[in-house]
């Protein structure tokens, strides 16, 4: 009989030791594995304690020739596709909440704060023309028509100006994803 065998044999008998042993044994090598997977290392350590509890939980279902390190790594891998489907589903909810933003042509409707504010930081890294149009867009809500009139510019350069300016926010805030897709389905709607 196998090291596999004999500590699945053991965990079936609840011998705690064993599943320390286990863990000694697979925790750093399945945390890798998850990490991979998820690209966040706390998020990992989580779904594979997850797994050792369902092993703990469930060890006298295994049979003496079930192969304990393939059942280990196809759990793991198994909680981090249910976890990396359940983020689609919240990224999901944040293009809803993103066209319903939309919809509502005001800044003033967004109740998320951090949103608000990375929107503001991120205008005022604008240069100086192209930071009063974009406010004057965005913020104020002005049309292309009211800003070309009170800057003395055709429409077009304010267009372009929202334009430009849109897409170095979209640079600026590109590292965070969820964001990211809030922000660009917000700004694409001052672009018409």
């Amino acid at each position: 009989m196998d090291e596999n065998n004999i500590l699945l044999e053991r965990l079936k008998a609840n011998d705690e030791a064993a599943y320390q042993e286990l863990f000694e044994i697979y925790f750093k090598q399945l945390h890798h594995f998850a990490e991979r997977m998820v690209f966040d290392s706390e998020v990992a350590h989580d779904l594979v304690q997850d797994v050792f509890i369902s092993l703990y939980e469930n060890s006298k279902k295994l049979s003496a020739r079930s192969n304990l390190s393939g059942w280990l790594f196809v759990s793991v891998r198994n909680s981090c596709l249910k976890y990396l489907r359940d983020r689609k589903v919240e990224d999901r909810r944040n293009v809803l909440y993103a066209e319903a933003m939309l919809h509502s042509e005001s800044m003033e409707w967004i109740d998320d704060e951090e949103l608000l504010e990375k929107i503001y930081l991120a205008i005022e890294h604008l240069s100086g023309k192209c930071r009063e149009i974009v406010k004057m867009r965005l913020i104020k809500e002005m049309k292309y028509s009211e800003i070309a009139s009170e800057l003395s510019i055709s429409e077009n350069t304010a267009k372009v100006q929202v334009h430009r300016a849109i897409l170095k926010i979209k640079e600026q805030l590109a590292a965070d994803s969820a964001f990211f897709i809030l922000l660009n389905a917000y700004l694409e709607f001052f672009q018409e």
